[in-house]
């Protein structure tokens, strides 16, 4: 009996053991048993013509390691793996981004993250985007300089691409408006975006011309604004580059000479339009200049005033300089060695002229019938009371009654200059501040 007892627990015992096995085993498989990743989309980012960001976020890996992930795209919705348009992004749980490239402008694409693991692959949630448009470029025209009879210089800014390889560009020009590059008047300059300049060529004198700068892409051929201008008369291009005339009044460049000094002069003021008719005459004045600068403008007579002194020799405007205090300059420091010479600094006398010293100015004087204003009219070079311009303020002062020219010679913190003080008052040499407006009178070399 107690044998048989022993028999039967120890079968209930192996039978404890085969169930705990098989318990064990049925375990290990259900623990080993891994499943799909699960993963979800990231947003796109950073769109562009050909581009965009995404990537995905892998929350689980299914049990078991994450050997590949990445995005996949196509231009139809649900794309797999079994594109070649994906991307491989590293391994392992975690959010990782996307470079998606290549593609093509102005098209719909629809992308999916994916991960895979030894269960296989699983996909995030699709999200869609468009890429931009190729657009025509952006361009403006540059100004018109150094306007000549038969040359400019422009060119053009092309500030945007419009998505597009610039592949051509520079500017076209004709006499009417709005030209386009069908025209043969256009120059090439290059390619890509950014500032360029272009040489306008062959043009006609004392004519008309619109601009405009163009740019080509894929697209097509965009165009800047128009610019307009005249091309010089012969005589406007014996002056320096950059000569602005007053009232677009080009000072005729003839000469007289007066036999006693055997000196010869231009037989007007810069900026008159006759040879004088009487001291008085008003179309004989001409312009009043700050000695030493260029005709940049201030010399117009109605040119606007400042009172910021200039660092440079050509201020970059054409306002009269005021300067009511010592050593009353327009220019800060100032510069001793402007007007010297045909080739002087800022001579606005046309080519072969320059001011004259206070020594030719003086001979002239000397040879005048009468020392003062009837006396300088009487003389070969029938010379103006045409006034200055006031160093304070601008205005202009004695316009008929007085009259003052420029000399090249400095004294100290002045220069020199004749005086004219009307018939009852002698001409005289005289020391006068250079901020003051005064006239000019070109001497031959």
């Amino acid at each position: 009996m107690h044998k048989k007892l022993n028999l039967i627990s120890m079968n209930k015992i192996f039978l404890l053991l085969i169930s705990l096995f098989f318990f064990s085993c049925s375990s290990d498989e259900e623990e080993n048993n891994p499943t799909l990743p699960v993963l979800t989309t990231s947003n796109a980012s950073n769109i562009t013509l050909t581009g965009v960001t995404s990537g995905g976020n892998i929350t689980t890996d299914g049990g078991t390691y994450i050997t590949a992930r990445g995005v996949v795209w196509n231009t139809l919705s649900n794309p797999t793996i079994s594109l070649t348009t994906k991307t491989s992004d590293g391994t392992g749980i975690g959010s990782f981004t996307s470079s998606i490239t290549n593609l093509t402008p102005g098209t719909t694409y629809y992308v999916r993250a994916y991960a895979t693991n030894s269960d296989g692959t699983a996909y995030g949630n699709e999200i869609s985007f468009t890429t931009g448009n190729l657009q025509l470029p952006v361009i403006t025209t540059i100004g018109i300089s150094n306007i000549t009879q038969n040359t400019a210089s422009s060119g053009g800014n092309i500030t945007s691409d419009g998505g597009g390889a610039i592949t051509a560009r520079g500017v076209v020009w004709s006499t009417t408006q709005n030209p386009t590059i069908a025209l043969s008047t256009k120059t090439t300059d290059g390619s890509g975006s950014g500032v360029f300049t272009s040489n306008i060529t062959n043009l006609t004198p004392n004519t008309t011309y619109y601009v405009r700068a163009y740019a080509t892409n894929s697209v097509g051929t965009a165009y800047g604004n128009d610019e307009i201008f005249t091309t010089l008369t012969p005589e406007a291009a014996m002056y320096p580059t950059g000569t602005v005339f007053c009232n677009n009044l080009v000072t005729a460049v003839a000469d007289v000479t007066n036999p006693v000094t055997g000196k010869t002069w231009m037989d007007r003021n810069l900026g008159a339009s006759q040879v004088a008719t009487s001291s008085t005459d008003t179309a004989a004045y001409g312009d009043l200049y700050q000695w030493g600068r260029r005709a940049d403008g201030h010399q117009c007579r109605n040119s606007a005033t400042t009172t910021t002194l200039s660092s440079s020799n050509q201020p970059g405007h054409g306002s009269f300089i005021l300067s009511p205090s010592n050593p009353h300059d327009w220019r800060s420091p100032q510069n001793t060695n402007l007007w010297q010479g045909i080739n002087g600094v800022n001579n606005p006398c046309p080519s072969g002229y320059r001011l004259p010293t206070i020594t030719e100015l003086y001979s002239e004087l000397a040879s005048w019938s009468q020392n003062n204003s009837s006396g300088a009219f009487a003389s070969p070079l029938k010379l103006t009371v045409a006034g200055f311009r006031d160093r304070s303020d601008g205005s202009l002062l004695l316009v008929g009654s007085d009259g003052g020219y420029w000399s090249s010679t400095v004294y100290t913190i002045d220069s020199q200059a004749i005086s004219l003080n009307g018939p009852n008052i002698s001409a005289s040499i005289i020391l006068s501040n250079r901020v003051v407006g005064r006239s000019i009178r070109c001497i031959k070399d």
